[in-house]
């Protein structure tokens, strides 16, 4: 049997929707790294919808944003791929031990809702897409 491409990308699509409302919720209990992290995740599992979609075959097993904008075809532009960067680096941040205290320090309130309304930004240009 192989790939499904209409359910693979519906599969993504809503993790990607639960992800997003799940780093929003943590925005308000005042979570502000993993708010940041699952914002990550979102953009990521929206980026692999798109590969899914654009590619016909599975996404690859990456968390990198701009491999996964470059290798699906996205023809983002410089300023949404530096968008992309930044936030494939608030998993890494957000998960590693010898990253997680700066990067904890570096994510105020003020940081977090900034960078968490440009991941919606992002997010909602890519949805558009689809």
């Amino acid at each position: 049997m192989g790939l499904e491409i209409d359910k693979t990308v519906q599969y993504w699509l809503e993790g990607a929707q639960y992800d997003l409302e799940t780093g929003k919720s943590l925005i308000e209990a005042k979570r502000f790294p993993y708010s940041l992290f699952f914002g990550h995740l979102a953009t990521e599992k929206l980026l692999k919808a798109f590969f899914v979609k654009n590619r016909r075959k599975h996404a690859p097993y990456s968390h990198s944003l701009t491999f996964l904008a470059e290798e699906s075809g996205l023809g983002a532009s410089e300023e949404i791929m530096d968008k992309l960067a930044e936030f494939t680096e608030f998993n890494i941040e957000a998960r590693y031990p010898e990253e997680q205290k700066k990067f904890y320090e570096k994510c105020t309130q003020e940081f977090a809702e900034k960078k968490f309304e440009e991941i919606e930004e992002v997010y909602q240009w890519l949805h558009q897409k689809l």
